[in-house]
């Protein structure tokens, strides 16, 4: 089979590789859409902490399961149609017992730990299958689709921990895929009114084409006191409610907390760099506005497992994300910072149907 194994920073190898072994209490899935995260082009480009090289990146999988351990048997059945969550946490740690799986001591992933979608076949362990990561899909759905349910699911993880409400107006700071996400999930989940504001017009805009109603309108983040005076108004000057800072900017967190409503609050969903992750706040904002900030980080199994249904019934509507499907031979053109552009959204990896199986 064929495979990409990064060996180190900016070093990416395609390679023949025997398929994997099937563990007797796990699967094999043929991969046949695995998405670019920005995960794996900061991976690629500065190198991770958790991953040890060399390592096949990519956690954005879907695929058909090519073969099923004795143990699994009387659970799964090769040609299943399945998504793999990227997470796997232990279910054992005081925050996997408190329900908060994201948060676990001992969490591995794909493409950090085991290796990952960027290659035709992976091997899926059987702890992953425990905690539920291991998700049927509609023989109708596209794998393609399916691929992004993970940054969905990161989303709706992010908006069940601001405990956004039916009818709380929204401001989503970055208009990149993970805010498009966040703004139709709002809408989803009756939201009374969705800003999405962005510093590249270029962003915004085409954010704008792929939200249409979804979205109350959108605000051209520029000079802060301008952009303030705007929320100000567009708000009957209270503010939002809810402030997804989507992007990772500094001076959007600083901003987050001036839009941010009385009550309200602001969810830091973008991480910052190490090098610039000491961030001057007015905490007056929270003080006298009674505000919560919070941040979100990864996504569970069962996050996963919705954020598929949700793609399946058609209210997020994934499609205009992808932007490019690639073969596994354009993957390190994807992964390289100067090839990043506005009008990039999502590239998802595919691989071509063995024998007579159906299309991404």
């Amino acid at each position: 089979m064929k495979r990409a194994v990064l060996l180190d920073i900016k070093k990416l190898v395609l390679e023949d590789s025997p398929e994997p072994t099937c563990p007797t209490d796990g699967l094999v899935i043929q991969v046949r859409a695995c998405a670019v995260c920005a995960t794996d082009v900061k991976i690629y480009n500065f190198g991770h902490q958790l991953v040890q090289l060399p390592r096949v990146l990519g956690h954005e999988v879907a695929g058909i399961i090519h073969q099923v351990g004795p143990q699994m048997q009387n659970r799964f059945t090769p040609g299943q149609h399945v998504a793999v969550c990227a997470v796997v946490n232990c279910g054992r740690c005081i925050y996997c017992q408190r329900a908060v799986p994201s948060m676990c001591l001992n969490l591995r992933a794909f493409g950090y730990h085991f290796d990952g979608g960027y290659q035709e076949y992976m091997a899926v362990p059987n702890d992953a299958i425990q905690i539920g990561g291991v998700n049927i899909l509609p023989e109708t759905m596209p794998f393609t689709h399916a691929s992004l349910a993970e940054l969905l699911a990161c989303c709706i993880n992010g908006q069940k921990l601001s405990d956004v409400k039916l009818g709380q107006s929204m401001l989503i700071l970055g208009a990149g895929p993970v805010g498009i996400l966040h703004a139709q999930l709002a809408f989803a989940q009756g939201a009374g009114s969705i800003y999405l504001a962005d510093v590249n017009p270029v962003k915004t805009a085409l954010a704008e084409s792929i939200c249409k109603n979804r979205l109350t309108g959108t605000l051209k983040n520029g000079d802060p006191e301008t952009f303030v005076k705007t929320v100000r108004d567009v708000t009957g000057n209270h503010g939002f409610d809810q402030v997804m800072v989507c992007c990772s900017a500094p001076q959007a967190q600083q901003l987050a907390l001036e839009c941010v409503a009385r009550c309200g609050c602001v969810n830091l969903f973008g991480g910052l760099p190490k090098t610039s992750s000491q961030v001057l706040l007015d905490t007056n904002h929270i003080h006298y506005k009674q505000c919560r900030v919070i941040g979100t980080h990864g996504s569970s199994a069962d996050d996963n497992q919705l954020a598929l249904n949700l793609i399946a019934q058609n209210q997020i509507n994934v499609a205009p994300l992808i932007t490019e499907t690639i073969p596994l031979t354009q993957l390190e053109n994807a992964l390289r910072l100067e090839n990043t552009s506005n009008h990039r959204l999502k590239s998802v990896v595919v691989f071509p149907p063995h024998s007579n199986e159906p299309g991404p």
